[in-house]
């Protein structure tokens, strides 16, 4: 379907420059304060335009400009809107299926809008000329992206469950429920019809009662003002008044007791809220898409939801996105955050010098970063399951689960902070050969990121992206890993490097391997140079041999855990300074 693909947001409060890919289902995450409402506003402005506050302008000398693509515009879409003047009016601004339109001003007047005039853009993708709206432009765009469904934060829960206005979540059923009620029951709209030309003063029938009473008045009138008439004009009724009119009423089936939705908690306001968004997509799922597709922005859905129900909500909107709706929407819960909705995922952040600024989404990334098909999905699997990378400031990838959790326990005794305060994250890929396309592509997507690896790590996939394959120092390993296997009993494969037998593991090899005196040269070596690349690997050969522990598995884990939780920072120290170095290199990244 047709969508509003990009956004450029100009001088609008925090975001003085800031340009937004958007897809058919957007989260936008980030710290409070970074801006993700002022996006959602900004895309509300540009298809309902209307007058900025005067503290709207980032820089108040310079004017606020909006401007969007509308992306997916076919000649056959064009033909539906109702009105040909209006197709006509679309039609010379719809170039390769993009249609561009921005609005602008300065201080608190009322916007220009505007649409680009010919199909020339710059070198960030945005028109180099515009032209004012022709006659006839904005119903058409109207006809295909009408004003947007917006649900603020919780302050307007109220307001927007309590009235039917246009942008409410009231409307946005009532628009959807309204089309099948009339054609269900006709017979309510012919009564209405009827009462409406009995009791209007330009009614077909309408009551002789009301005619008499209009010539009796116009008659008492004459002797003080003539030549004035009066009459009695009953206002019509439409049906969709009565739903304006309504109200929304909750009864407790305990109590069987009944009171206005907006005399309950605020997290059973909210409930009922999202609740009706999920009907919402409940409805959509069984009609069949019309011109029309409108943008549903929410501000932080996930409020005062348990997590089944975040969970939920969150395919509720992606079923939506899938039925007429495009759906862009802040969040603070990775349970807000999928596998399928993480490569649209977009992580929105705010510097002193820059305001706000957006990173690069995961899919856009993963292409960069890759040119195989089949590599970008595989990459895309793996690191679209772990919801927590986008709700970090740095992103530490480690190999296995072991380092996963006992390095954030050893963080914690000798800083006196849990790592996720300081917004540290550490992932565990569960395989080295994943660590060097993950670094690259959170790299790509602007997220701070460094490695924790095991010593064979820099002898093994990080050679050819980051360093040399066939070079004199892999010589030099190939030939110090055999003296290792033939005095220990190691197996050594055909390429040179260890490979696991009962006689020992890969693992023990490197280890034993780091041990011996030449060995040791090289595997310091490796160290030092991986540090070029955001990258510790453990010169002893893993964080097991670092905390002279032979056993591994989970039962390990759970038994150093515990182990740890009694250690005092002092002990740490004193027994095991590389844990010190290690994270002290990873403080500094």
């Amino acid at each position: 379907m047709h969508s509003l693909s990009k956004i450029h947001i100009k001088n609008f409060r925090s975001c003085k420059q800031v340009f937004l890919p958007l897809g058919d289902f957007t989260p936008l995450v980030g710290q409070n304060n970074a801006g993700k409402s002022t996006v959602l506003d900004a895309i509300r402005l540009v298809l309902a335009p209307k007058a900025f506050a005067k503290t709207d302008a980032n820089d108040p000398v310079q004017p606020i400009i909006i401007s969007a693509c509308v992306s997916g515009i076919t000649d056959e879409l064009i033909a539906q809107i109702p009105e040909a003047k209006h197709q006509a009016a679309i039609t010379p601004y719809c170039i390769n299926g993009d249609l561009w339109i921005r609005i602008s001003a300065s201080g608190s007047t009322k916007p220009t809008t505007e649409v680009w005039g010919n199909a020339d853009l710059d070198e960030q993708g945005l028109p180099t000329s515009w032209r004012s709206y022709p006659t006839g432009l904005p119903q058409a765009i109207s006809a295909l992206l009408p004003e947007a469904l917006h649900i603020r934060a919780m302050d307007d829960v109220q307001e927007d469950l309590g009235k039917g206005k246009a942008g409410s979540t009231i409307r946005g059923l009532l628009d959807e429920i309204m089309a099948p009620i009339l054609t269900a029951h006709q017979e309510v709209q012919d009564a209405l019809t009827a009462v409406r030309n009995i009791l209007g003063a330009d009614g077909e029938n309408r009551s002789p009662i009301l005619t008499e009473f209009d010539t009796s008045a116009t008659n008492a009138l004459s002797s003080f003002f003539p030549g004035l008439l009066l009459n009695l004009d009953v206002p019509s009724i439409d049906i969709k008044e009565f739903f304006k009119s309504g109200d929304l009423n909750v009864t407790d089936e305990i109590s069987g007791q009944t009171r206005r939705f907006d005399t309950l908690g605020s997290g059973a306001q909210r409930a009922i809220q999202m609740a009706l968004i999920r009907l919402l997509a409940d409805i959509r799922k069984t009609r069949d898409q019309d011109l029309a597709r409108r943008l549903l922005l929410i501000d932080e859905p996930e409020i005062f939801l348990h997590p089944q129900g975040v969970r939920g909500l969150r395919e509720a909107l992606h079923v939506l996105s899938k039925s007429g709706y495009q759906v862009v929407f802040t969040t603070h819960s990775p349970l807000m955050v999928s596998r399928d909705n993480a490569p649209e995922t977009v992580i929105v952040r705010r510097s002193r010098e820059n305001g706000s600024e957006v990173r690069i989404p995961m899919g856009a990334a993963v292409a960069q970063a890759m040119a195989e098909a089949q590599a970008q999905s595989r990459t895309l699997f793996e690191l679209g399951n772990i919801a927590e990378i986008y709700f970090a400031e740095k992103v530490i990838l480690c190999e296995g689960k072991t380092d996963q959790r006992l390095l954030p326990l050893i963080y914690e005794k000798l800083y006196g902070t849990r790592p996720e305060l300081e917004r540290i994250c550490f992932v565990a890929l569960g395989s080295c050969t994943s660590i060097p396309k993950g670094f690259s592509v959170l790299t790509a997507m602007g997220i701070k990121c460094g490695v924790i690896a095991d010593l064979d790590f820099a002898f093994t996939h990080a050679r050819g992206p980051w360093l040399p394959k066939e070079c004199e120092e892999m010589d030099k390993v190939r030939s110090v890993l055999q003296v290792v296997g033939q005095t220990e009993g190691f197996q050594i494969g055909v390429n040179g490097m260890p490979q696991n037998s009962r006689s020992g593991s890969a693992a023990d090899c490197w280890a034993a391997f780091a041990k011996n005196a030449d060995g040791q040269v090289l595997a310091n070596a490796a160290h030092e140079a991986m540090k070029h690349y955001a990258t510790w690997v453990w010169p002893m050969g893993c964080i097991e041999d670092a905390l002279n522990i032979e056993e591994k598995g989970e039962a390990a884990i759970i038994a150093q855990e515990d182990n740890i939780r009694s250690w005092e920072p002092q002990i740490i120290d004193q027994e095991y300074p590389v844990f010190r170095s290690t994270l002290d290199w990873m403080r500094a990244i």
